[in-house]
C-alpha cells in the first residue's frame, strides 16, 4: 500500500493535479471567508461573482510561485552574496507585483468582475502581491534551513556512528591478542636484561590502554592528544621493533590545538608500520609530520617500506583502518580530504587535509 502511494506520489502528472487542488482550495477558502463578511452585514451573499474574484488571485500566484520559490533558492538572503541577492530579490518582487497584479486584473475582467480604471485595479492589488511575494520567500527560506538543518544532522548521526566504529576498531587493534602476546614477550625478555626498559614499555602499554578506554564523547580533539596517543602506539611498536623501526616526528609550532576527528592518526600509524616497515628485510623509518599550508591543517603519515602493487592504491583497495578515515573525513567536511601515493624512494605517504 505504501509503494503505490509513494509511486503516485512521485507521478509527475499527480503532482500537477495536487498543486492546482491545493491553490484551488486556497481560493474556496478565501471566498467562504467573503461570503462570511456579506453574511454578518446580513447581505445576500453573490456566490458565483465571489468565486470569480477569489479564484483568479489564487491561480496567478499558483502560476508565479515556482518562480518565486527558485528566485529565492538560487539567491539566498543568509549567503555571502546577500546585499547582492537582496537587490535581485527586490528587481524580481517588482516584476512580480507588477504581473501579478496585471494577470488578476486582465482575468477578472475577462470574467467581467472588474471594470473601470486599470490603474485603480493595478493599486488595489499591489499590497496583497507585495506581501504575497515575501511569503513565498520566507517560506523558501524556512525550508531551506530546515532542509540544512536535517542533513547536518543525519550527517551528525553518520559521524558519530563512525566515531563509534572506529574506536571500537582500534580498541580492537591494541587488545589484539597477537599485539598483546608479542608485547608481553617483549616486557618479559627486558625485565632481567634491562629492568628499565621493561618498565618504560608497561608504563607505555597502560597509557595506550588507557587511551584507548577512555570516551570523551568528543568527535573534535586537539592534535596534541593524537600525537601522545600514537607515541605511546609507537613506543610499543619501537621496542618490539627494535632498530627496525626509527621514528621522526615533525610537528610545526602552532598546530597542536587544531582540532582533528578523534582517532585519525592511529590507523594511518598502524598501516604504515604493519604493512610497510614490518616487511622490511632492513631498518625503516615512518614519518609523522603536521604543519599548516594556508587555511589547512596538512598531516602526513609516510614509510619507507617496499614498493607497493598498483592496484593496493586503489581505494576500493584499501584496508578497512584507510577506508574508515577517508569515510569519516568526507562525511564531515563534505569532500575528499586522503591522499595515498606511492613514494619514488619505496613505501607510501598519506596526506591528510583538515581545515583549520
Amino acid at each position: 500500500m505504501s509503494t503505490t502511494v509513494s509511486r503516485l506520489a512521485s507521478s509527475r502528472p499527480l503532482q500537477v493535479v495536487l498543486y492546482v487542488l491545493v491553490w484551488t482550495l486556497l481560493g474556496m477558502i478565501s471566498a467562504l471567508q467573503n461570503l462570511m463578511v456579506y453574511a454578518a452585514r446580513g447581505d445576500e451573499p453573490p456566490i458565483g461573482l465571489v468565486v470569480r474574484v477569489a479564484l483568479p488571485t489564487w491561480y496567478a500566484w499558483a502560476i508565479l510561485a515556482p518562480a518565486i520559490w527558485w528566485t529565492a533558492r538560487r539567491y539566498p538572503l543568509d549567503g555571502e552574496n546577500r546585499l547582492h541577492n537582496l537587490a535581485i530579490h527586490a528587481a524580481a518582487n517588482a516584476v512580480v507585483v507588477l504581473a501579478a497584479a496585471a494577470l488578476v486584473t486582465m482575468v477578472r475582467r475577462a470574467l467581467g468582475v472588474a471594470s473601470g480604471n486599470w490603474t485603480l485595479q493595478l493599486m488595489g492589488s499591489l499590497n496583497t502581491v507585495l506581501i504575497g511575494y515575501w511569503v513565498i520567500v520566507l517560506g523558501a527560506h524556512a525550508y531551506g534551513a530546515y532542509r540544512r538543518h536535517r542533513e547536518a544532522s543525519l550527517r551528525a548521526a553518520a559521524l558519530s556512528g563512525e566515531l563509534a566504529r572506529s574506536r571500537l576498531e582500534a580498541l580492537r587493534a591494541q587488545l589484539h591478542p597477537h599485539f598483546l602476546f608479542n608485547t608481553m614477550n617483549a616486557i618479559s625478555a627486558f625485565v632481567r636484561e634491562s629492568p628499565e626498559k621493561a618498565e618504560t614499555m608497561l608504563a607505555d602499554l597502560a597509557e595506550l590502554l588507557r587511551f584507548s578506554m577512555e570516551d570523551s564523547g568528543e568527535p573534535l580533539v586537539p592534535l596534541a592528544r593524537e600525537v601522545a596517543f600514537v607515541q605511546r602506539y609507537l613506543a610499543i611498536q619501537q621496542t618490539r621493533l627494535g632498530d627496525r623501526l626509527q621514528v621522526s616526528l615533525e610537528i610545526a609550532d602552532g598546530v597542536n590545538d587544531v582540532l582533528v576527528p578523534a582517532l585519525l592518526l592511529q590507523p594511518l600509524v598502524e598501516n604504515a608500520v604493519e604493512h610497510g616497515i614490518a616487511r622490511r628485510r632492513g631498518p625503516g623509518r615512518l614519518w609523522v609530520r603536521a604543519a599548516r599550508e594556508g587555511d589547512e591543517l596538512v598531516v602526513t603519515v609516510a614509510d619507507d617500506g617496499p614498493p607497493v602493487a598498483p592496484e593496493a592504491l586503489d581505494p576500493e583497495g584499501w584496508r578497512i583502518g584507510l577506508r574508515n578515515t577517508r569515510d569519516r573525513l568526507k562525511q564531515r567536511y563534505g569532500s575528499e580530504r586522503l591522499r595515498l601515493s606511492p613514494r619514488p624512494e619505496g613505501g607510501v605517504e598519506v596526506e591528510v587535509r583538515i581545515p583549520s
